[in-house]
Protein backbone atom coordinates (compact mmCIF):
# COMPACT_ATOMS: atom_id res chain seq x y z
CA UNK A 1 0.00 0.00 0.00
CA UNK A 2 1.38 3.37 -1.02
CA UNK A 3 0.56 6.17 1.42
CA UNK A 4 1.68 9.65 0.35
CA UNK A 5 0.60 13.14 1.36
CA UNK A 6 1.38 16.67 0.21
CA UNK A 7 0.39 20.25 1.00
CA UNK A 8 -1.16 22.18 -1.85
CA UNK A 9 0.11 25.65 -2.86
CA UNK A 10 -1.31 28.92 -1.58
CA UNK A 11 -2.94 31.37 -3.95
CA UNK A 12 0.19 33.54 -4.24
CA UNK A 13 2.16 30.56 -5.57
CA UNK A 14 -0.44 30.02 -8.28
CA UNK A 15 0.16 33.40 -9.95
CA UNK A 16 1.92 33.10 -13.32
CA UNK A 17 5.60 34.00 -13.33
CA UNK A 18 5.24 36.04 -16.54
CA UNK A 19 4.02 39.56 -15.81
CA UNK A 20 1.27 40.98 -18.01
CA UNK A 21 1.15 44.70 -18.71
CA UNK A 22 -1.89 46.80 -17.99
CA UNK A 23 -2.96 49.72 -20.13
CA UNK A 24 -0.87 52.15 -18.12
CA UNK A 25 2.27 50.12 -18.70
CA UNK A 26 2.45 48.87 -15.12
CA UNK A 27 3.03 45.21 -14.39
CA UNK A 28 0.14 43.27 -12.93
CA UNK A 29 0.85 39.75 -11.70
CA UNK A 30 -2.45 38.16 -12.56
CA UNK A 31 -4.55 40.49 -10.42
CA UNK A 32 -3.78 40.61 -6.71
CA UNK A 33 -7.45 40.54 -5.82
CA UNK A 34 -7.71 37.01 -7.15
CA UNK A 35 -10.13 38.07 -9.87
CA UNK A 36 -7.81 38.74 -12.77
CA UNK A 37 -6.97 42.44 -12.38
CA UNK A 38 -8.19 45.32 -14.53
CA UNK A 39 -5.22 45.29 -16.88
CA UNK A 40 -5.03 41.58 -17.58
CA UNK A 41 -5.17 40.78 -21.26
CA UNK A 42 -4.79 37.51 -23.15
CA UNK A 43 -4.12 34.00 -21.97
CA UNK A 44 -1.54 35.02 -19.31
CA UNK A 45 -4.24 36.43 -17.03
CA UNK A 46 -5.02 34.38 -13.95
CA UNK A 47 -8.05 34.52 -11.73
CA UNK A 48 -7.06 32.00 -9.10
CA UNK A 49 -8.89 30.92 -7.13
CA UNK A 50 -11.59 30.04 -9.62
CA UNK A 51 -14.10 29.94 -6.75
CA UNK A 52 -13.05 32.17 -3.80
CA UNK A 53 -16.01 30.88 -1.75
CA UNK A 54 -15.60 27.17 -2.59
CA UNK A 55 -15.13 26.09 1.04
CA UNK A 56 -18.26 27.94 2.16
CA UNK A 57 -20.28 26.44 -0.67
CA UNK A 58 -19.13 22.94 0.22
CA UNK A 59 -19.84 23.43 3.92
CA UNK A 60 -23.30 24.86 3.25
CA UNK A 61 -24.39 22.16 0.83
CA UNK A 62 -28.04 22.83 1.57
CA UNK A 63 -29.04 22.08 -2.00
CA UNK A 64 -27.44 19.38 -4.09
CA UNK A 65 -26.46 20.07 -6.78
CA UNK A 66 -26.00 23.72 -5.95
CA UNK A 67 -28.00 26.01 -8.26
CA UNK A 68 -24.86 27.74 -9.60
CA UNK A 69 -23.23 24.47 -10.64
CA UNK A 70 -20.03 25.15 -8.70
CA UNK A 71 -19.88 21.91 -6.70
CA UNK A 72 -20.47 19.53 -9.65
CA UNK A 73 -17.81 21.37 -11.67
CA UNK A 74 -15.25 21.29 -8.84
CA UNK A 75 -15.82 17.60 -8.16
CA UNK A 76 -15.72 16.70 -11.86
CA UNK A 77 -12.34 18.44 -12.07
CA UNK A 78 -11.09 16.60 -8.99
CA UNK A 79 -12.22 13.28 -10.52
CA UNK A 80 -10.50 14.10 -13.81
CA UNK A 81 -7.14 15.01 -12.27
CA UNK A 82 -7.22 11.90 -10.09
CA UNK A 83 -5.91 10.20 -13.28
CA UNK A 84 -2.67 12.21 -13.07
CA UNK A 85 0.58 10.30 -12.65
CA UNK A 86 3.06 8.17 -14.52
CA UNK A 87 4.35 4.58 -14.43
CA UNK A 88 0.95 3.56 -12.99
CA UNK A 89 1.50 5.72 -9.89
CA UNK A 90 -0.85 8.47 -8.78
CA UNK A 91 0.21 12.10 -8.34
CA UNK A 92 -1.17 13.74 -5.18
CA UNK A 93 0.82 16.93 -5.90
CA UNK A 94 -1.14 17.42 -9.14
CA UNK A 95 -4.50 16.85 -7.43
CA UNK A 96 -3.52 19.22 -4.60
CA UNK A 97 -2.49 21.93 -7.07
CA UNK A 98 -5.64 21.70 -9.14
CA UNK A 99 -7.89 21.81 -6.08
CA UNK A 100 -5.94 24.83 -4.80
CA UNK A 101 -6.58 26.57 -8.13
CA UNK A 102 -10.28 25.86 -7.76
CA UNK A 103 -10.40 27.33 -4.25
CA UNK A 104 -8.90 24.99 -1.62
CA UNK A 105 -5.74 26.92 -0.74
CA UNK A 106 -2.99 24.95 1.03
CA UNK A 107 -5.15 21.86 1.10
CA UNK A 108 -3.84 18.60 2.52
CA UNK A 109 -3.97 15.83 -0.06
CA UNK A 110 -3.37 12.21 0.91
CA UNK A 111 -3.23 9.26 -1.49
CA UNK A 112 -3.84 5.59 -0.66
CA UNK A 113 -2.86 3.41 -3.58
CA UNK A 114 -2.84 -0.38 -3.82
CA UNK A 115 -2.05 -2.58 -6.79
CA UNK A 116 -2.38 -6.37 -6.92
CA UNK A 117 -2.26 -7.48 -10.55
CA UNK A 118 -3.29 -11.09 -9.90
CA UNK A 119 -6.50 -9.87 -8.21
CA UNK A 120 -7.17 -7.16 -10.82
CA UNK A 121 -6.85 -4.46 -8.16
CA UNK A 122 -5.59 -1.01 -9.19
CA UNK A 123 -7.08 1.19 -6.48
CA UNK A 124 -6.33 4.84 -5.72
CA UNK A 125 -8.22 6.98 -3.19
CA UNK A 126 -7.45 10.68 -2.70
CA UNK A 127 -8.45 12.62 0.41
CA UNK A 128 -8.43 16.41 -0.09
CA UNK A 129 -8.89 18.49 3.08
CA UNK A 130 -9.12 22.29 3.17
CA UNK A 131 -6.61 24.21 5.30
CA UNK A 132 -9.14 24.98 8.05
CA UNK A 133 -10.20 21.29 8.17
CA UNK A 134 -13.87 21.98 7.56
CA UNK A 135 -14.26 20.02 4.29
CA UNK A 136 -12.95 16.70 3.00
CA UNK A 137 -13.35 15.38 -0.55
CA UNK A 138 -12.83 11.65 -1.03
CA UNK A 139 -12.05 11.05 -4.69
CA UNK A 140 -11.51 7.63 -6.29
CA UNK A 141 -9.48 7.29 -9.46
CA UNK A 142 -11.19 5.68 -12.43
CA UNK A 143 -10.08 3.24 -15.11
CA UNK A 144 -6.65 4.23 -16.46
CA UNK A 145 -6.74 3.97 -20.28
CA UNK A 146 -3.24 2.48 -20.52
CA UNK A 147 -3.61 0.08 -17.58
CA UNK A 148 -4.89 -3.39 -18.43
CA UNK A 149 -5.40 -4.26 -14.74
CA UNK A 150 -7.91 -1.46 -14.10
CA UNK A 151 -9.66 -2.36 -17.38
CA UNK A 152 -9.95 -5.99 -16.22
CA UNK A 153 -11.40 -4.67 -12.95
CA UNK A 154 -14.23 -3.13 -14.98
CA UNK A 155 -14.67 -6.32 -16.98
CA UNK A 156 -14.94 -8.58 -13.92
CA UNK A 157 -18.70 -9.11 -13.65
CA UNK A 158 -18.86 -12.00 -11.18
CA UNK A 159 -20.99 -10.63 -8.33
CA UNK A 160 -19.73 -10.63 -4.77
CA UNK A 161 -21.83 -10.12 -1.65
CA UNK A 162 -21.68 -6.67 -0.12
CA UNK A 163 -21.45 -6.97 3.66
CA UNK A 164 -24.07 -4.29 4.35
CA UNK A 165 -27.74 -5.00 4.92
CA UNK A 166 -30.29 -2.91 3.08
CA UNK A 167 -33.91 -3.55 3.87
CA UNK A 168 -32.92 -6.59 5.93
CA UNK A 169 -31.28 -8.32 2.97
CA UNK A 170 -27.76 -8.86 1.65
CA UNK A 171 -27.13 -7.78 -1.91
CA UNK A 172 -24.62 -8.74 -4.60
CA UNK A 173 -22.47 -6.17 -6.36
CA UNK A 174 -19.85 -6.04 -9.12
CA UNK A 175 -16.81 -7.91 -7.75
CA UNK A 176 -14.17 -5.62 -9.24
CA UNK A 177 -15.76 -2.45 -7.88
CA UNK A 178 -16.17 -4.00 -4.44
CA UNK A 179 -12.52 -5.07 -4.25
CA UNK A 180 -11.41 -1.59 -5.32
CA UNK A 181 -13.44 0.04 -2.55
CA UNK A 182 -12.34 -2.47 0.11
CA UNK A 183 -8.66 -2.09 -0.80
CA UNK A 184 -8.39 1.24 1.04
CA UNK A 185 -11.61 1.42 3.08
CA UNK A 186 -10.13 1.07 6.56
CA UNK A 187 -7.27 3.49 5.88
CA UNK A 188 -9.74 5.98 4.42
CA UNK A 189 -12.04 5.64 7.41
CA UNK A 190 -9.20 6.17 9.90
CA UNK A 191 -8.21 9.35 8.07
CA UNK A 192 -11.85 10.56 8.02
CA UNK A 193 -12.15 9.92 11.76
CA UNK A 194 -9.05 12.08 12.24
CA UNK A 195 -10.71 14.81 10.18
CA UNK A 196 -13.85 14.48 12.26
CA UNK A 197 -11.82 15.38 15.38
CA UNK A 198 -10.31 18.44 13.70
CA UNK A 199 -7.02 16.72 12.92
CA UNK A 200 -5.23 16.79 9.61
CA UNK A 201 -5.50 13.87 7.18
CA UNK A 202 -1.71 14.26 7.07
CA UNK A 203 -0.54 11.98 9.92
CA UNK A 204 2.58 14.10 10.53
CA UNK A 205 0.42 17.02 11.69
CA UNK A 206 -0.73 16.41 15.25
CA UNK A 207 -2.55 19.62 16.18
CA UNK A 208 -6.33 20.00 16.39
CA UNK A 209 -7.99 22.85 14.54
CA UNK A 210 -11.57 24.10 14.73
CA UNK A 211 -14.56 21.89 15.41
CA UNK A 212 -13.60 19.23 12.91
CA UNK A 213 -14.96 18.15 9.55
CA UNK A 214 -18.30 19.74 8.74
CA UNK A 215 -18.84 18.39 5.22
CA UNK A 216 -17.76 15.26 3.35
CA UNK A 217 -18.12 14.69 -0.40
CA UNK A 218 -17.35 11.47 -2.27
CA UNK A 219 -16.70 11.51 -5.99
CA UNK A 220 -15.12 9.71 -8.94
CA UNK A 221 -15.26 9.13 -12.68
CA UNK A 222 -15.88 5.74 -14.36
CA UNK A 223 -14.58 2.95 -12.08
CA UNK A 224 -13.92 5.71 -9.54
CA UNK A 225 -17.59 6.69 -9.68
CA UNK A 226 -18.70 3.12 -9.01
CA UNK A 227 -16.26 2.91 -6.09
CA UNK A 228 -17.57 6.23 -4.74
CA UNK A 229 -21.16 4.99 -4.93
CA UNK A 230 -20.25 1.80 -3.08
CA UNK A 231 -18.52 3.82 -0.37
CA UNK A 232 -21.69 5.89 -0.10
CA UNK A 233 -23.69 2.70 0.47
CA UNK A 234 -21.26 1.57 3.19
CA UNK A 235 -21.26 4.95 4.95
CA UNK A 236 -25.02 5.34 4.84
CA UNK A 237 -25.79 1.96 6.38
CA UNK A 238 -22.82 0.83 8.49
CA UNK A 239 -23.51 1.67 12.18
CA UNK A 240 -19.83 1.93 13.16
CA UNK A 241 -19.34 4.74 10.61
CA UNK A 242 -22.31 6.74 11.84
CA UNK A 243 -20.37 9.80 13.02
CA UNK A 244 -18.60 10.20 9.67
CA UNK A 245 -21.78 9.44 7.69
CA UNK A 246 -23.58 12.33 9.39
CA UNK A 247 -21.18 14.72 7.63
CA UNK A 248 -21.80 13.26 4.17
CA UNK A 249 -23.30 15.97 1.98
CA UNK A 250 -23.45 14.08 -1.31
CA UNK A 251 -21.89 11.54 -3.65
CA UNK A 252 -21.15 12.81 -7.17
CA UNK A 253 -20.27 10.34 -9.92
CA UNK A 254 -19.38 10.94 -13.57
CA UNK A 255 -19.72 8.27 -16.25
CA UNK A 256 -20.41 5.65 -13.57
CA UNK A 257 -21.19 2.03 -14.51
CA UNK A 258 -23.92 0.20 -12.61
CA UNK A 259 -23.07 -1.65 -9.37
CA UNK A 260 -25.68 -4.34 -8.83
CA UNK A 261 -29.08 -5.68 -9.67
CA UNK A 262 -32.61 -4.25 -9.47
CA UNK A 263 -33.05 -5.47 -5.88
CA UNK A 264 -30.04 -3.47 -4.71
CA UNK A 265 -31.28 -0.40 -6.62
CA UNK A 266 -34.73 -0.66 -5.01
CA UNK A 267 -33.19 -1.06 -1.54
CA UNK A 268 -31.00 2.01 -2.07
CA UNK A 269 -34.00 4.07 -3.20
CA UNK A 270 -36.05 3.21 -0.12
CA UNK A 271 -33.45 3.01 2.67
CA UNK A 272 -32.70 5.94 4.99
CA UNK A 273 -29.58 6.66 7.03
CA UNK A 274 -29.34 7.41 10.77
CA UNK A 275 -30.54 10.99 10.14
CA UNK A 276 -33.64 9.77 8.34
CA UNK A 277 -32.22 11.07 5.04
CA UNK A 278 -32.60 9.16 1.76
CA UNK A 279 -28.90 9.65 0.94
CA UNK A 280 -28.72 7.03 -1.80
CA UNK A 281 -31.92 8.24 -3.43
CA UNK A 282 -31.56 12.02 -3.12
CA UNK A 283 -27.85 12.76 -2.61
CA UNK A 284 -26.18 10.33 -4.95
CA UNK A 285 -25.94 12.28 -8.20
CA UNK A 286 -24.96 10.47 -11.41
CA UNK A 287 -23.85 12.54 -14.40
CA UNK A 288 -23.92 11.05 -17.91
CA UNK A 289 -22.38 12.83 -20.89
CA UNK A 290 -24.41 12.32 -24.06
CA UNK A 291 -23.78 8.77 -25.35
CA UNK A 292 -21.13 7.65 -22.90
CA UNK A 293 -21.05 3.85 -23.15
CA UNK A 294 -19.91 3.12 -19.59
CA UNK A 295 -23.13 4.07 -17.70
CA UNK A 296 -24.90 1.40 -19.81
CA UNK A 297 -22.55 -1.31 -18.48
CA UNK A 298 -22.33 -4.14 -17.55
CA UNK A 299 -24.35 -5.36 -20.55
CA UNK A 300 -27.53 -7.37 -19.99
CA UNK A 301 -26.11 -10.73 -21.20
CA UNK A 302 -23.96 -10.92 -18.03
CA UNK A 303 -26.99 -10.31 -15.78
CA UNK A 304 -29.51 -7.62 -14.83
CA UNK A 305 -28.02 -4.42 -13.40
CA UNK A 306 -29.91 -1.25 -12.47
CA UNK A 307 -28.96 2.34 -11.49
CA UNK A 308 -29.97 4.24 -8.37
CA UNK A 309 -29.67 7.85 -7.25
CA UNK A 310 -30.51 10.97 -9.26
CA UNK A 311 -29.54 11.00 -12.92
CA UNK A 312 -28.40 14.07 -14.87
CA UNK A 313 -27.91 13.66 -18.61
CA UNK A 314 -26.10 16.02 -20.97
CA UNK A 315 -27.46 15.88 -24.51
CA UNK A 316 -25.82 17.51 -27.50
CA UNK A 317 -28.01 19.46 -29.88
CA UNK A 318 -28.82 17.40 -32.97
CA UNK A 319 -30.85 17.95 -36.09
CA UNK A 320 -33.84 15.79 -37.12
CA UNK A 321 -31.57 14.13 -39.71
CA UNK A 322 -29.16 13.09 -36.94
CA UNK A 323 -32.11 11.61 -35.06
CA UNK A 324 -33.18 9.51 -38.02
CA UNK A 325 -29.63 8.20 -38.52
CA UNK A 326 -29.33 7.36 -34.84
CA UNK A 327 -32.69 5.55 -34.89
CA UNK A 328 -31.53 3.46 -37.85
CA UNK A 329 -28.30 2.61 -36.02
CA UNK A 330 -30.22 1.60 -32.90
CA UNK A 331 -32.49 -0.55 -35.01
CA UNK A 332 -29.45 -2.42 -36.34
CA UNK A 333 -28.18 -3.06 -32.82
CA UNK A 334 -31.60 -4.30 -31.70
CA UNK A 335 -31.82 -6.63 -34.71
CA UNK A 336 -28.40 -8.09 -33.86
CA UNK A 337 -29.54 -8.73 -30.28
CA UNK A 338 -32.89 -10.27 -31.21
CA UNK A 339 -31.82 -13.95 -31.56
CA UNK A 340 -30.13 -14.02 -28.16
CA UNK A 341 -33.04 -12.21 -26.55
CA UNK A 342 -35.52 -14.73 -27.92
CA UNK A 343 -33.46 -17.57 -26.47
CA UNK A 344 -33.10 -15.98 -23.02
CA UNK A 345 -36.44 -14.31 -22.41
CA UNK A 346 -39.53 -16.22 -21.28
CA UNK A 347 -42.44 -15.95 -23.72
CA UNK A 348 -44.51 -14.01 -21.20
CA UNK A 349 -41.87 -11.25 -21.08
CA UNK A 350 -41.45 -10.83 -24.83
CA UNK A 351 -43.97 -7.94 -25.00
CA UNK A 352 -42.00 -6.10 -22.30
CA UNK A 353 -38.69 -6.63 -24.14
CA UNK A 354 -40.27 -5.58 -27.44
CA UNK A 355 -41.60 -2.35 -25.94
CA UNK A 356 -38.22 -1.54 -24.42
CA UNK A 357 -36.48 -2.18 -27.75
CA UNK A 358 -38.97 0.07 -29.55
CA UNK A 359 -38.31 2.84 -27.02
CA UNK A 360 -34.57 2.60 -27.63
CA UNK A 361 -35.01 2.72 -31.40
CA UNK A 362 -37.39 5.69 -31.36
CA UNK A 363 -35.81 7.76 -28.58
CA UNK A 364 -33.30 9.55 -30.91
CA UNK A 365 -36.23 10.92 -32.92
CA UNK A 366 -37.05 13.28 -30.04
CA UNK A 367 -35.62 16.58 -31.23
CA UNK A 368 -32.91 18.11 -29.01
CA UNK A 369 -32.83 21.80 -30.02
CA UNK A 370 -29.87 22.81 -27.84
CA UNK A 371 -27.15 21.23 -25.73
CA UNK A 372 -27.48 21.08 -21.96
CA UNK A 373 -27.98 19.13 -18.75
CA UNK A 374 -31.35 17.93 -17.51
CA UNK A 375 -32.41 15.72 -14.64
CA UNK A 376 -34.21 12.51 -15.57
CA UNK A 377 -37.17 12.26 -13.22
CA UNK A 378 -39.01 9.26 -14.67
CA UNK A 379 -37.37 5.90 -13.85
CA UNK A 380 -38.45 4.56 -17.23
CA UNK A 381 -36.37 7.26 -18.93
CA UNK A 382 -33.13 6.37 -17.11
CA UNK A 383 -30.10 5.57 -19.23
CA UNK A 384 -30.79 1.89 -19.99
CA UNK A 385 -28.53 -1.09 -19.46
CA UNK A 386 -26.93 -2.15 -22.73
CA UNK A 387 -29.07 -4.96 -24.09
CA UNK A 388 -26.45 -6.63 -26.27
CA UNK A 389 -22.71 -7.09 -26.42
CA UNK A 390 -22.81 -5.59 -29.93
CA UNK A 391 -23.01 -2.11 -28.40
CA UNK A 392 -19.79 -2.72 -26.44
CA UNK A 393 -17.88 -4.74 -29.02
CA UNK A 394 -18.90 -2.93 -32.23
CA UNK A 395 -20.87 0.31 -31.84
CA UNK A 396 -18.87 2.09 -29.13
CA UNK A 397 -15.45 1.43 -30.75
CA UNK A 398 -16.76 2.55 -34.15
CA UNK A 399 -18.06 5.76 -32.57
CA UNK A 400 -14.67 6.35 -30.95
CA UNK A 401 -12.78 6.09 -34.24
CA UNK A 402 -15.47 8.01 -36.11
CA UNK A 403 -14.98 10.93 -33.71
CA UNK A 404 -11.33 11.12 -34.78
CA UNK A 405 -12.25 11.82 -38.43
CA UNK A 406 -13.82 15.05 -39.66
CA UNK A 407 -16.11 13.29 -42.16
CA UNK A 408 -17.68 10.99 -39.57
CA UNK A 409 -17.41 13.08 -36.41
CA UNK A 410 -21.12 13.92 -36.30
CA UNK A 411 -22.45 10.43 -37.02
CA UNK A 412 -24.86 9.77 -34.08
CA UNK A 413 -23.89 6.30 -32.81
CA UNK A 414 -25.94 4.82 -29.97
CA UNK A 415 -22.91 4.56 -27.65
CA UNK A 416 -19.45 6.10 -27.71
CA UNK A 417 -16.19 5.52 -25.82
CA UNK A 418 -15.17 9.05 -26.81
CA UNK A 419 -18.03 10.54 -24.75
CA UNK A 420 -16.61 8.81 -21.67
CA UNK A 421 -13.57 11.10 -21.46
CA UNK A 422 -13.42 12.99 -18.12
CA UNK A 423 -12.63 16.23 -19.94
CA UNK A 424 -16.12 16.21 -21.47
CA UNK A 425 -17.65 16.21 -17.98
CA UNK A 426 -15.41 19.02 -16.71
CA UNK A 427 -16.12 21.26 -19.70
CA UNK A 428 -19.85 20.54 -19.87
CA UNK A 429 -20.30 21.21 -16.13
CA UNK A 430 -18.34 24.47 -16.04
CA UNK A 431 -20.72 27.37 -15.31
CA UNK A 432 -20.94 30.01 -18.04
CA UNK A 433 -18.16 32.58 -17.91
CA UNK A 434 -16.12 30.88 -15.20
CA UNK A 435 -12.36 30.52 -15.59
CA UNK A 436 -10.89 27.11 -16.25
CA UNK A 437 -8.62 25.32 -13.79
CA UNK A 438 -5.73 26.84 -15.76
CA UNK A 439 -6.93 30.38 -15.18
CA UNK A 440 -8.03 31.18 -18.72
CA UNK A 441 -11.48 32.17 -19.92
CA UNK A 442 -13.42 29.36 -21.56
Amino acid sequence: MRDEYVVGPDFAELRPLKRSMNKGGEGDEGGKDGKGGKGDEGPESSGFPVYPDLVERLVDGAEQPDPDGVIPHALAACSAYAYAGFAQRGAPDTVATMMARLGLERNRCRLFELRVDALYIASAAYLVQDEDRRVVILCYRGTQPEDIISILTDADVRPETLSVELGGRRHEVHAGFYRTMRASRYLVMRALERALRGESVNPDEHDVRGDGMQALYITGHSLGGATAALMGVVLAHEPRYRAVAQKLRAVYTFGQPMLGGPDLARACRTAVDERGVHVLRDRLLRYIYDRDVVPALPPRPVGPYAPFGREFHYRKARSPVDGVLAALGNAGVEAAALPGRLLRAPLRRLPEHTARAAERVLSPLRHVPESGWSEVHEPGRHYPQMDTLAGLAVVAPLAFFAARLALTRTVPFAYSFDDHGPGHYVNALAPAGVLSEYGDVR
